[in-house]
């Protein structure tokens, strides 16, 4: 059986904290998970939903859907909102591309951050509308 988390929340900031909570303990029930892999992912977690609140309802309310799914010597983490979206690209999200450089632009690191602590990152926009933001980060043992 497949470890498996779904969690929906209000699209505002105080409310982030809630995801964090529940992937951390998501995370802890395992032993090959390092207190710093865990960092890395609350933290990617925090700036993908922060981006979400920020972007993606910004004059409307609306919700972040969080799934978490252990696989084979990895966790999933998906964070999906139905937002208007925007591509992996230089012309709709400046500081997409990764490190090295860190651009610094008035989108902010974000997107950057994610991308340098987890090990996959897919960014998908899918018809419906929308952004998904898919992060993989491998087991340390």
């Amino acid at each position: 059986m497949e470890d498996y988390v779904r969690l929906d929340i209000p699209a505002r900031a105080e409310y982030v904290v809630l995801g964090r909570l529940a992937l951390s303990g998501f995370l802890r029930r395992r032993a090959d998970f390092s207190d710093d892999a865990v960092a890395d992912l609350k933290l990617a977690l925090t700036e993908a939903c922060s981006n979400s609140v920020r972007h993606a309802y910004e004059h409307e309310d609306g919700k972040v859907h969080l799934e978490f799914r252990m696989g084979d010597g990895c966790v999933v983490v998906s964070i999906r909102d139905e937002g208007p979206g925007f591509h992996d690209d230089a012309g709709e999200c400046p500081d997409c591309p990764a490190v090295p450089g860190l651009p610094v632009t008035d989108g902010g690191l974000g997107i950057s951050i994610i991308r340098a602590v987890v090990d996959e990152f897919d960014l998908r926009r899918p018809d419906e509308g929308g952004t998904v933001l898919v992060l993989t980060k491998r087991a340390d043992a």
